[in-house]
């Protein structure tokens, strides 16, 4: 049966007096006065010594700029009449769509990804319905980093009135994500090493490895965009939107191993 002498961070000096021993051996602490006291010894058995490993875990982060943009759009109208609001924000949302197109977005890449129709009230007169709104959110995917500012300019113009959010991606993630976990295996070699050369053990091979999943909102920068409307004087202000800076992407990596010492 395989024991862990040490953790990450931690060397167990209570343990390590067994490495570079053969056979077994038994390490105490307190047993004299835990005996005494009627309570458990504390005793630790270390069976086989040549079996014992150092674990460490290892974190690495590569960043990468990223390519391509995913932005959501929401078209909103109002109108007393709820069919009469919803064939206005359908009218609106066809002329957004039209203008994607002629931008050189793909229908393949535009999304109708959220509708809603709500009743507006007065609550000065206890809660009368006056009116309804419409808000239909468009994402549109597979956006080149450097035509964004341009493409959320020109939404403006064809009816848009609201940007949702704007998300950065790379299509370079996952071999980035391939040169972190390399790094982090790099880094997990150091810490071990380290650790067995304090205790006097001899490091030998990796016996077990664990990658820790990432988790998928990595893969997209979470860099979100606070929502604006597009009223009066918001041409203006996207406009100056059209020199997106999308930063960097931190592309994380997260290993455990498992290396057997002498």
């Amino acid at each position: 049966m395989r024991k862990k002498i040490c953790a990450v961070g931690t060397v167990c000096a209570l343990i390590f007096t067994a490495c570079g021993k053969a056979g077994s051996a038994v390490a105490t602490s307190g047993e004299g006065a835990s005996q005494a006291a009627g309570q458990p010894s504390g005793r630790l058995q270390v069976e086989s010594v040549d079996s014992q490993v150092i674990t460490v875990t290892s974190k690495e982060t590569v960043k990468v700029v990223p390519d391509q943009a995913e932005i959501i759009f929401a078209v909103t109208t109002q109108h007393k009449d709820a069919v009469q609001c919803q064939n206005e924000n359908k009218e609106k949302l066809n002329q957004l769509i039209e203008s994607l197109k002629a931008l050189g977005i793909a229908e393949t890449s535009i999304q109708t990804s959220g509708f809603d129709l709500n009743p507006r009230y007065d609550w000065e007169k206890n809660g009368e319905i006056i009116g309804y709104e419409a808000t239909t959110q468009v994402t549109v995917a597979d956006v080149k980093i450097d035509e964004a500012g341009t493409i959320m300019e020109k939404s403006v113009e064809s009816g848009m009135n609201r940007i949702q959010s704007v998300s950065f991606l790379s299509s370079n993630y996952d071999e980035s994500y391939q040169e972190a976990l390399k790094l982090a295996v790099d880094q997990a070699q150091e810490k071990a090493q380290a650790l067995a050369d304090a205790s006097g053990c001899t490091l030998g091979r990796p016996v077990h490895i664990t990658e820790y999943t990432p988790d998928d909102s990595y893969r997209y920068n979470s860099q979100k965009m606070m929502s604006r409307s597009a009223g009066a004087g918001a041409e203006a202000s996207m406009a100056d939107m059209g020199a997106v800076m999308p930063g960097e992407i931190q592309v994380e990596a997260s290993i455990s191993v498992d290396y057997a010492i002498q």
